[in-house]
């Protein structure tokens, strides 16, 4: 089923709904027209809940790349003090892990 077909049968049962609203006295409270607007309304606060999350997730990408690239700073200041044979063996460590 694609998705014309989907939304044509979606708005021949909000017709229908309203018709039966109709029939027993309850009349524009609900309409087509008002449940396909609050449905749009809906899906774009969806949109921007999504569009945050998403801006958060990068935040925090770029904060634990900066915290990677400091410790391997760190890591390469220490090195860089210990004596050179021990240093090599370090930096192959280093090598293996990263």
């Amino acid at each position: 089923m694609n998705t014309k077909q989907i939304i044509d049968l979606a708005l021949g049962q909000l017709d229908d709904l309203g018709f039966q609203l109709q029939k027993r006295g309850i009349t524009g409270a609900v309409n087509r027209h008002n449940i396909i607007a609050i449905a749009m309304t809906k899906q774009e606060r969806i949109k921007a809940e999504i569009s945050r999350v998403e801006l958060k997730v990068d935040i925090q990408k770029v904060r634990a790349d900066r915290l990677i690239q400091q410790a391997d700073e760190m890591i390469d200041n220490i090195i860089n003090r210990t004596p050179g044979p021990i240093a090599e063996q370090l930096y192959k460590v280093k090598a293996l892990v990263a």
